[in-house]
């Protein structure tokens, strides 16, 4: 009779394929990671200017009733929105027709150089 030579199976991952793994895997982990960080400051930058906006908006509520300019000026101002400090600053000079006046209002962060927000529009010359 022949006799049977069992030859051992090799079982197992070589050093190099958990290698290879491990790296395919931290660059998956690096990339997803760095997915959720840029999502956070644009989700943060997005609530900065939405509430700017809102401060613009309430400039611009007000001027239209009762701050209606009487002529062309320069104002500024600190509001509160969202429990944040702002700074709005806010011009209103003639237009080239003489029934309106242009308006140009900016909103930044109370302290900061940077505008957030910036609008601009047309007021009625009563």
């Amino acid at each position: 009779m022949k006799s049977l030579i069992i030859k051992p199976i090799d079982k197992g991952f070589s050093l190099i394929e958990v290698v290879v793994a491990l790296f395919i895997l931290s660059i998956s982990v690096i990339t997803i990671y760095n997915l959720i960080i840029s999502t956070a400051v644009s989700s943060y930058d997005l609530e900065q200017r939405y509430l700017a906006k809102e401060v613009a908006n309430n400039r611009i509520a007000l001027i239209n009733t009762i701050e209606k300019p009487l002529k062309p000026l320069q104002r500024n101002g600190q509001m509160v929105m969202g429990g944040i400090d702002w700074h709005w600053n806010e011009s209103i000079t003639n237009s080239e027709r003489d029934e309106f006046y242009e308006y140009v209002i900016l909103v930044r962060h109370q302290g900061e150089e940077k505008y957030i927000y910036q609008t601009k529009g047309f007021l009625i010359n009563e």
